[in-house]
């Protein structure tokens, strides 16, 4: 068979989709309705300035007929533009011509008019064109069905009144309490009339004024402080104006008070219009400390306009906001330093997210975010100051293990365990001539240590059999070695090699067949965990000279089981076991052997 052929589409499964999956919430049919009443009415005015700007809303259970009605004074249309907007889904060529998809609308008249089948089975829209007698009926069926006819009340003015009758579940959201609610949070800010009738009579809606509109900087300031306030739920650390005329954009950022979520969502106003209320990717993704109020003439939105069309131009605007929200950052720190510490305190870690990828912010918190180190908590800056080679140590619990130790021994490292630390610490590292970065592993200390004289040696030797003995399970090699601070009686120094083998030994225990095998093949024996009696502490002298095997079996599982929970290292099994009994047994040696 050769030639076209056209598909077949089934009508009702079209209108079923784009009315019910398109779009979040049955609630936003008034939202798709308010549009298509406000490009109306623009579309109007454009040619006639003096035309009234008016959108009246009756709710179902206000109007003489049961049925929601939203009439505007807009352009209207006539016979033909029914039949290219309302009866052909996605003809832009037509809407283009009846002068529907230009840049001053906000959306796609026949596909919005769809999201009300959410809320109803039939719509009616009653329209007249501005310069034109007639009025039309057009009726849109669930089904995929229509039909136009001439009104058989006409229209005294151009305009266009939707009308929908409840659809069971969905009376509620035609009632008068919701439709206002609706009407005032999708349009507050309209710049038009947009009044709702109700039991008491009509209220206006819309015409409210954006904070970042008024012209006194204090006054905008107290205005964003308290729209943050209203949208927060707690008074914001701060509140920055943002703007990018590409985009038509302008809004503000309001500093949360604690910590933000690993994404921010922000509200967005198109054209005055609400887009949403928790829409993500306008602002960077390190920008989580912030909450945004927008309002956007230029950027692309979803077919559902519930969304940022992702393209070039929202990829530029999100650049161009990032920088204004660092421009504020860096200002805040030379000019307010205790305002600068507060947002840190809270902010740290978005801080040090934006610090990842740019220079600017990179300064920033190398300069003023403080770091825990073994010569005192200072800044990133101040440590670097101190040596050309900077060691650190990259996780929190490798630094417990050579914090004390590196004190004592006048040792400079730098706790980079915490997150985006060894990322920022190298990157500040390449951006500094003649400075070099050195990571410090846990075992590597032992070697620093001081061995023993031989007659320490010598003396030292049985304690360190009965440790191997105790130890043999735990694959900790029992070494003594001459370290400072001569209080710490030992102390477990297990590095990253040391760790992974740990983790092999426990999966090929449980494991059998081939598995096992293959996991042997990859042991590494010299990766082993040391165990270092201190030899300069008295008691642990004490110990060595002694001649009691049992005592000093005690007392080795005692000072491993400290070292252990003193390091804060992962506990095996027989890790878990030994930390259990060696307390109980110490206390009935130290009982059996008194007095």
């Amino acid at each position: 068979m050769t030639g076209d052929a056209t598909f077949h589409v089934d009508l009702r499964g079209v209108v079923d989709l784009l009315s019910h999956h398109l779009y979040s919430s049955p609630r936003v049919y008034l939202r798709e309705l308010l549009q298509n009443a406000v490009d109306a009415v623009t579309a109007r005015t454009e040619e006639d300035a003096g035309a009234p700007r008016r959108v009246r809303i009756v709710p179902a259970d206000v109007s003489t007929d049961g049925m929601l009605h939203v009439e505007d004074t807009g352009i209207g249309l006539d016979e033909a533009g029914i039949r290219g907007v309302l009866a052909t889904i996605g003809a832009s060529t037509k809407r283009d011509a009846l002068g529907l998809a230009r840049e001053s609308f906000l959306g796609q008249f026949g596909i919005g008019l769809l999201s009300c089948f959410l809320v109803t089975d039939e719509i009616r829209v009653t329209t007249r064109r501005a310069g034109t007698d007639e009025t039309w009926l057009w009726v849109g069926r669930d089904d995929g069905t229509y039909a136009v006819t001439p009104a058989p009340e006409p229209r005294t003015e151009p305009g266009t009144d939707v009308a929908l009758r409840p659809r069971g579940s969905a009376a509620d959201l035609l009632s008068a309490r919701v439709v206002r609610s609706l009407a005032s949070t999708f349009g507050r800010h309209l710049a038009l009339e947009v009044v709702v009738e109700g039991p008491d009579g009509p209220v206006e809606v819309a015409g409210r004024r954006y904070p970042w509109e008024e012209d006194d900087p204090s006054r905008r300031r107290e205005a964003g402080l308290a729209l943050g306030q209203r949208l927060l739920r707690e008074r914001p650390l701060d509140v920055v104006d943002l703007s990018d005329p590409a985009a038509g954009l302008r809004g503000q950022a309001f500093v949360l008070p604690h910590p933000g979520g690993a994404r921010s969502a922000h509200h967005l106003y198109a054209k005055r219009m609400l887009v949403g209320e928790n829409v993500p990717d306008l602002l960077p993704e390190w920008a989580f400390f912030v909450r945004a109020v927008v309002d956007t003439e230029r950027l692309g939105l979803t077919a559902s306009r519930e969304a940022l069309h992702d393209d070039d131009l929202l990829d530029e605007t999100r650049a161009r906001l990032g920088e204004q929200l660092k421009r504020w950052l860096l200002r805040m720190v030379r000019t307010d330093r205790a305002r600068a510490e507060e947002f840190f305190r809270v902010h740290h870690l978005a801080a040090k997210a934006a610090a990842t990828t740019d220079d600017d912010m990179l300064e920033v918190v190398a300069e003023v975010l403080p770091w825990e180190t073994t010569v005192g908590t200072m800044s990133l800056a101040q440590f670097c100051e101190l040596d050309r080679v900077v060691t650190y140590v990259d996780s929190v619990d490798a630094y417990q293990q050579v914090a004390a130790i590196a004190r004592a021994e006048d040792i400079a490292v730098l706790n980079a365990g915490y997150a985006y630390d060894t990322a920022l610490l190298e990157r500040w590292v390449r951006r500094s001539p003649g400075l070099d970065s050195r990571r410090l592993g846990p075992d590597e200390l032992a070697d620093r240590f001081s061995p023993p004289s031989p007659e320490d040696e010598r003396t030292f030797e049985p304690l360190l059999d009965v440790a191997r003995a105790v130890l043999a399970r735990a694959g900790a090699v029992p070494v003594a070695r001459s370290f400072r601070p001569t209080t710490l009686q030992a102390v477990l120094l297990i590095g990253r090699d040391a760790l992974l083998e740990r983790d092999r030994r426990e999966v090929a225990a449980s494991a059998a067949g081939p598995w096992a095998e293959a996991l042997e093949t990859i042991a590494t024996p010299s990766a082993e965990p040391r165990f270092v009696l201190n030899v300069e502490n008295p008691a642990v002298r004490r110990l060595a000279a002694g001649a009691d095997a049992a005592l000093q079996q005690v007392a080795v599982e005692a000072l491993y089981a400290h070292a252990l929970l003193s390091g804060r290292h992962p506990l095996t099994p027989f890790d878990s076991a030994l930390v259990a009994r060696a307390l109980p047994a110490l206390i009935d040696r130290a009982i059996d052997g008194g007095p």
